[in-house]
């Protein structure tokens, strides 16, 4: 997070955890399984992260919609 506020460039990173992917993103992209394509694009608007972020109801919010565009696309494979 240093390097992108520093810099201002994009970073990609590649997780599997759904909490991890929210705390870090300003986005969340969820890949279909085979053939990979994108299924949801959210938008994680959570401010500056701060400890607390991870209690927030925000936070749990964007992790619920994230999961619920996992089980779309699991159940859709």
């Amino acid at each position: 997070l240093e390097i992108w506020k520093k810099t201002g460039k994009t970073i990609v990173f590649v997780t599997h955890s759904i909490p991890e992917a929210v705390f870090l993103s300003q986005r969340v992209i969820v890949m279909s399984p085979r053939p990979g394509r994108i299924a949801a694009d959210i938008d994680v608007d959570l401010g500056d992260r701060v400890f607390e972020t991870r209690e927030s109801p925000g936070f749990f919010d964007k992790i619920t919609q994230v999961r619920e565009a996992l089980r779309f696309e699991e159940g859709s494979g």
